[in-house]
């Protein structure tokens, strides 16, 4: 004998479903292998759940600075119908004709860490108070007078706008010479010792460096340990590894000004959750202060 539904049943059963669809968010940063975007990746995956309340799902890519793998990476997220896309831009200006046709297309795009143009917003660091407090810092510990070698890295927002906060703070000491500002370490432990082992076989007396971030001068610390040369070193990013070489007083740190990775990319979430609610966003341009990290003060600094 068939059994008939009852009409309840049946009006039940033609209800739609209430599922809350899962958030997807591309994310696009610069190295994988750094703890600094590491840290930057993990920090947008707990904020999204934290904020959505929901099951979140991230596709996370690596450009290695490379802008036509990272202009890639943004049409496969496109491709994927991801609900937003994070990016910190191998190249703020190339990557500008990709980012506003996906933004037109109906997916916002957050930069952070380094600007690229036409993002919905952009998160980043105060890069030229990140830089100028560095080498203000630099210039007082070397009597303000003496050599100083910038070594540079990509040429992304963030780079060139430390450079120019350094440069800034250096002018106003006449009696230094900033030797050289075009060395690329690359952004690289590798690259800041080849080229800290090239500043110290061309240039003499090197009294201060300004690397551009941690990573760089780290390297650039193991060649001025190999030559014993006296030069001390600041740079930009305040790292656990900078931590712990202010926390042990080797010889050649003097500072590095923090950068908060975690604070950026919790940021750029809830923008971004605020842009999905409304389509709105209530700044296009949010800077996230520095101070500097010295042996002084690395007890109370949190780092990241």
């Amino acid at each position: 004998m068939r059994k008939t539904l009852s009409p309840l049943l049946l009006l039940l059963l033609c209800l739609p479903l209430q599922v809350q669809a899962t958030i997807t968010a591309g994310v696009s940063v610069s190295d994988l292998n750094n703890p600094y975007f590491v840290t930057m990746v993990r920090t947008i995956r707990d904020e999204m759940t934290a904020v959505f309340g929901r099951d979140t799902r991230l596709l996370v890519r690596s450009s290695a600075y490379d802008h036509p793998r990272q202009v890639r990476h943004l049409k496969e997220f496109e491709a994927e119908a991801v609900d937003m896309i994070f990016v910190v831009a191998s190249d703020e200006h190339k990557i500008g004709p990709t980012v506003k046709q996906v933004v037109k297309d109906g997916t916002p795009v957050f930069a952070i860490d380094v600007r690229a143009d036409g993002a919905t917003a952009t998160v980043t660091t105060d890069n030229i108070q990140a830089g100028r407090i560095a080498c203000e810092g630099l210039a007082k510990a070397i009597g303000g007078t003496g050599n100083v070698v910038i070594i540079n890295g990509p040429q992304v927002s963030s780079v060139i706008e430390r450079v120019q906060g350094c440069k800034s703070a250096l002018g106003k000491y006449p009696a230094l010479s900033m030797v050289d500002d075009s060395l690329n370490g690359t952004a690289s432990v590798e690259g800041g010792l080849e080229t800290m082992a090239y500043a110290l076989q061309v240039y003499d007396d090197i009294a201060g460096v300004f690397t551009i971030n941690d990573r760089t001068a780290l390297g650039a610390e193991q060649a001025l340990l190999q030559a014993n040369s006296p030069a001390l070193i600041v740079s930009v990013d305040g790292s656990p590894a900078a931590k712990l070489a202010l926390s042990e007083n080797r010889r050649h740190w003097l500072g590095s000004a923090t950068q908060f990775p975690d604070k950026m990319s919790r940021k750029a979430v809830h923008i971004a959750a605020k842009w999905l609610e409304t389509g709105k966003v209530d700044s296009v341009n949010v800077l996230i202060p520095t101070k500097l990290m010295t042996a002084e003060n690395v007890k109370d600094s949190s780092g990241w």
